[in-house]
């Protein structure tokens, strides 16, 4: 059985090997949330990448600003559910 901490280092893991990017992690009440930035131009087989590693997470999306693009993703803590 995995962890939520074994699940969000093997998120970060493809995160990083599809974006090229060190991905952060926060722990936060909920669970633990990761961020990438995106590369300036997506390949066919990196989109493909992220969203494979996206569908692992609890919750995921998308922020833009005028300089760049990050995905996120959130693995909630299951024993923190009510």
């Amino acid at each position: 059985m995995h962890t939520m901490h074994a699940q969000a280092a093997a998120l970060a893991g493809m995160l990083a090997a599809a974006t090229g990017s060190e991905p952060r992690s926060e722990e936060t009440d909920r669970g633990i949330r990761v961020e990438a930035d995106l590369p300036d131009q997506l390949s066919p087989t990196t989109r493909t990448a992220i969203l494979t590693a996206l569908a692992k997470a609890d919750r995921y999306g998308h922020a833009r600003t005028d300089s760049s693009d990050t995905v996120w993703a959130e693995l909630f803590n299951r024993g923190a559910e009510q």
